[in-house]
């Protein structure tokens, strides 16, 4: 007798990271914070004109963007330090028969 499988229907949008259209929340304060100091230098210091600035920021923006997009782990990873690790040595010597007793009278 054939069995009949029956699966379970599971929500599509869960572990789904929001987005507002096609743009990821977790890039808000990021992009934020390359506007603002893109800004700032471009227009404030370098009085450049506002379609240079807007250039400028989509630029830095997207940059951003790419970098830290799908997997952001390929990025970002590289800013954390690696852990150090060192290579101990320490000479095995079986236990006596005396330390044996012990250990089985336990």
């Amino acid at each position: 007798m054939a069995e009949e499988y029956k699966f379970r229907k599971v929500n599509a949008i869960l572990g789904a990271s929001p987005k507002i259209g096609p743009f990821p929340t977790e890039l808000i304060i990021p992009w934020s914070i390359i506007s603002f100091t893109l800004f700032m230098i471009c227009y404030v210091v370098l009085n450049l004109p506002w379609l240079w600035v807007l250039l400028i920021v989509a630029w830095g923006d997207a940059t951003w963007w790419i970098l830290t997009g799908s997997k952001p782990y390929r990025f970002l990873s590289k800013f954390i330090p690696v852990p150090r690790w060192t290579r101990g040595v320490y000479q095995y010597r079986g236990m006596r028969k005396q330390e044996v007793r012990n250990y089985a009278e336990r």
